[in-house]
């Protein structure tokens, strides 16, 4: 397994040359790769930090979400349209990124909500809008991890006994599940079961403690999720996704209301530790 650490701890602007020394201390804890949010950076900006990780030894993962401009499960043929062409622009930036890894909740955009259950035509509109996202991700040799999030930030998939279903249906060979232990920690009845049920499909993981702080201070992310990690063949990444002082624009859409670590380097050395320490 390899440990990556997303560099939306520190900010939601990456820019290469403010930020590159942010590259470096992820290197200098341990970790194995940087994960970048493309949707918030230009593609330059995208091959520059790719190129500088690759040239220390770091390696790349790209996250994203749709936004309402583009609709996967809208009934409406061009809003569909809009958020293939939206998809697209972030495989591009994964691709110039260096990363063969695009992760996020691609199933609809972030935080819209009809107001009521998803449908059976808004299930079949994001599974055919989905195989486009992933027809042309493969053509740019870029695997697509589809993550449930918990119900106050998605409508459509919110467990991984749903993601399963989701992936097996969209029938794409690129296509996985991310699994993040916060939303998980939410939606699941127990993690570690949820895990083990879906490790065959899950491509990526974000280990995100409860309250999305240092992993390994609450229940989210137990020791016995690693064991079960372990036991059931799982080689791909661990990356942690934590939020602290660093983006406080985040701090209403994510309800981030106080602080978790003296410090955000102190929180990505610990959460690395933790996760070292387990597996």
């Amino acid at each position: 397994m390899k440990i990556g650490m997303n560099l939306l701890l520190w900010t939601d602007e990456p820019s290469f040359d403010k930020h590159r020394r942010l590259v470096d201390n992820i290197k200098a804890i341990g970790f194995d790769g940087v994960e970048l949010h493309v949707g918030l950076i230009s593609i330059d900006e995208c091959k520059r930090f790719g190129d500088y990780a690759s040239s220390i030894g770091l390696e790349t993962t790209a996250l994203s979400v749709l936004s309402t401009e583009g609709n996967p499960v809208s009934p409406e043929k061009r809003m569909r349209d809009k958020s293939i062409d939206e998809f697209k622009a972030c495989v591009d930036k994964t691709a110039a990124l260096g990363a063969t890894m695009l992760c996020g909740p691609f199933f609809q955009p972030l935080a819209y909500f009809s107001g009521a259950r998803p449908t059976e035509d808004e299930w079949k509109w994001s599974i055919e809008t989905a195989r486009a996202f992933c027809a042309y991700a493969g053509s740019a040799g870029v695997e697509v991890a589809f993550e449930p999030l918990n119900r106050f930030e998605l409508y459509l998939c919110n467990t991984l006994e749903k993601g399963v279903q989701y992936v097996k249906e969209l029938g794409c060979e690129n296509a996985g599940l991310l699994a993040d232990t916060m939303h998980a920690n939410i939606e699941e009845l127990d993690v570690v079961k949820s895990v083990e049920n879906a490790l065959q499909y899950i491509t990526h993981i974000h280990i995100s403690e409860n309250d999305r702080g240092i992993p390994g201070t609450g229940h989210a992310a137990p020791p016995e999720l690693f064991t079960a990690l372990k036991r059931g063949g799982y080689n791909r990444w661990l990356t942690i996704e934590a939020f602290n002082l660093g983006t406080p624009s985040l701090a209403g859409p994510l309800h981030l209301w106080r602080t978790f670590a003296p410090s955000d380097d102190e929180l990505a050395k610990k959460g690395y530790e933790y996760i070292k320490s387990n597996i």
